[in-house]
């Protein structure tokens, strides 16, 4: 995400984001995200848009929404953002994972998570909390890349001063954080 796109959590997440709203019953099950992986194997993936450590990040224009991500591990499709899913498989699961994906996906989609034409989506309670990591992700390497913090994402964390972040957080936690880049094509 650029400066330019970077909206505050409510934005970026859609208006519904408590963890009274969030259930179990949002998540996509295995069985579901199986049948997806077949459809998705069917589907022309762009070149990595992402890269970070083996994992890539492509996307793909197949439906109209557009906005759509997967996680390869190599040439195997092991996660994917579509629509208002997001699944990781459960061997990769807990890794942080997740967070690239979705940060993916809302460069694509303009800088908010949702797809087009929603206002809100459900999220089950470890995907909201990864959804807010991946906000907040932003927010940090945005301080990284010295980047201004528009004032609206600072107010509704309610912070006055984006260095209070740094001050949270610890410089170190800045320093170590890997933003997810693009490749270097330069050797090609």
């Amino acid at each position: 995400m650029t400066k330019q796109t970077m909206l505050p959590l409510s934005k970026f997440i859609g208006a519904k984001f408590s963890l009274s709203d969030a259930s179990a019953e949002f998540a996509m099950d295995d069985d579901e995200a199986e049948f997806m992986l077949e459809i998705l194997g069917g589907v022309e993936w762009s070149e990595p848009l992402c890269v970070f450590g083996e994992y890539l990040i492509r996307s793909h224009d197949a439906w109209e929404e557009g906005g759509n991500v997967g996680l390869f591990l190599g040439e195997r499709l092991i996660g994917f953002y579509e629509g208002p899913n997001l699944w990781v498989h459960p061997d990769y699961r807990r890794l942080g994972l997740a967070v690239p994906l979705i940060l993916s996906a809302a460069k694509l989609r303009g800088g908010s998570v949702l797809p087009p034409d929603f206002a809100t989506q459900g999220y089950s309670p470890a995907g909201l909390l990864a959804h807010i990591e991946a906000h907040l992700q932003t927010l940090l390497c945005a301080l990284k890349r010295n980047e201004a913090i528009p004032e609206d994402v600072l107010r509704e964390y309610n912070i006055q001063d984006a260095r209070q972040f740094t001050q949270m957080f610890g410089p170190q936690t800045l320093e170590d954080l890997s933003c997810c880049q693009p490749p270097d094509n330069s050797g090609q």
